[in-house]
């Protein structure tokens, strides 16, 4: 299927501290490999099947002038504080604490290697008959 979103590659220094650091992070497998032209490489599984609705979809949002456009993925958390809490201990950096967006969460960290990710954390609540639910960036 063309035109979607198939890779995610998180570009580093350092891959096996990079590596360690989401293992540990967040329990990804990290197994290295050897690209067709002798090159190591680095792949990562979650473990979990991903939410296909948001990886078909995504968002442009309006940053201030003073603001240095990037693209952020979002890893999908159950504790946005605990989850920043560990980044931290394992090197990483809080650049936004957790903060309220609408009926769910975000907050955003940088790793050692100063990639920078948002966390999502979704909030209990009632079902709606409505498809529109609020995403990250929204």
């Amino acid at each position: 299927m063309a035109n979607t979103f198939d890779w995610i590659e998180i570009r580093t220094r350092d891959v096996e501290d990079t590596a360690h650091f989401f293992e540990e992070l967040f329990g990804w497998k990290v197994l290295q490999r050897i690209d067709e032209d002798g090159s190591p490489y680095w792949i990562f599984d979650t473990g979990q099947e991903p939410r296909l609705e948001n990886l078909r979809r995504g968002a442009f949002w309006l940053r201030p002038a003073n603001e240095t456009p990037r693209t952020v993925a979002y890893i999908h958390v159950q504790d946005i504080d605990a989850t920043l809490k560990k980044a931290v201990a394992l090197g990483g950096k809080i650049i936004t604490p957790k903060v309220a967006e609408g009926h769910a969460f975000r907050g955003y960290f940088a790793t050692p290697d100063g990639n920078v990710f948002g966390l999502w954390e979704e909030s209990p609540r009632p079902a709606v008959s409505d498809s529109t639910q609020t995403q990250p960036g929204s």
